[in-house]
């Protein structure tokens, strides 16, 4: 299977403040991440990790689900809330996502927690508890249980408990996240973790400091390459 893995998008509704009106508009970068992806393509589905709107709107949703479309037609798109999403939003524009591609399961959990940053692991971990440990399993999350950050705000809470929940599993698992807006890869085991990179702006991180990268650095996705036992992946910048 070919993926196309897209975080951290930030569109707002048209009208509404956004956190950095200094910086090119979200929707102008998720086009130009989408036009450099579609040589790579065709894909057979396309992961949306979080932070899909700035403003949590539902039209925000709606224009980036229309972006990709127009991009990659007739492509399922997979999504996830994030911090600034509101999930019924989420899931009003998106449905609920399928539960296989091809061999491998698929499990989607909401990490955001109402007026904070950071995320819970418990969604993830009841998810887990409902699909077959012996298959592969593709996990879609917004705070990632591994990266290169320690801040407080790119944790998720109780996150031994999806660390002791993966130890079930005999096959491999890809946690697809986003979030911290920086290019991430770690293999633990049969665990691999997959951060994409933001399509709207990068941050640099280094344990509990973090600062944003140089405007028009740092930006793009993520292509994830599937088989039956697996997993190839590469970043595409833009």
């Amino acid at each position: 299977m070919h993926l196309l893995h897209v975080s951290d998008t930030h569109l707002a509704r048209q009208g509404a403040p956004v956190s950095h009106p200094e910086l090119p508009a979200p929707q102008d970068r998720l086009a130009r991440v989408l036009e450099v992806a579609a040589p790579r393509g065709p894909f057979d589905a396309v992961l949306l990790t979080g932070d899909i709107c700035d403003d949590g709107s539902t039209e925000a949703a709606a224009a980036v689900r229309r972006l990709i479309e127009s991009s990659s037609p007739g492509v399922p798109v997979l999504a996830v809330p994030g911090n600034h999403d509101h999930t019924e939003s989420v899931l009003s524009v998106f449905g609920p996502a399928p539960t296989t591609l091809g061999p491998w399961q698929v499990v989607t959990a909401a990490t955001n927690l109402p007026m904070t940053v950071e995320g819970h692991a418990g969604p993830v971990v009841a998810a887990l508890a409902e699909v077959d440990p012996a298959r592969p399993t593709l996990v879609l999350m917004h705070h990632p249980l591994r990266s290169r950050s320690t801040h407080e705000w790119f944790l998720l809470r109780e996150r031994h408990l999806l660390t002791d929940a993966l130890t079930r599993h005999t096959a491999p698992v890809v946690l697809a996240t986003g979030h911290t807006h920086e290019a991430f890869e770690a293999v633990d085991g049969l665990v691999t973790h997959l951060g994409a990179p933001s399509t709207y702006y990068a941050i640099v991180h280094t344990g509990d400091t973090w600062a944003p990268a140089a405007v028009g650095t740092g930006t793009g996705a993520r292509l994830i390459r599937l088989s039956s036992d697996t997993v190839a992946s590469e970043v595409l910048w833009a």
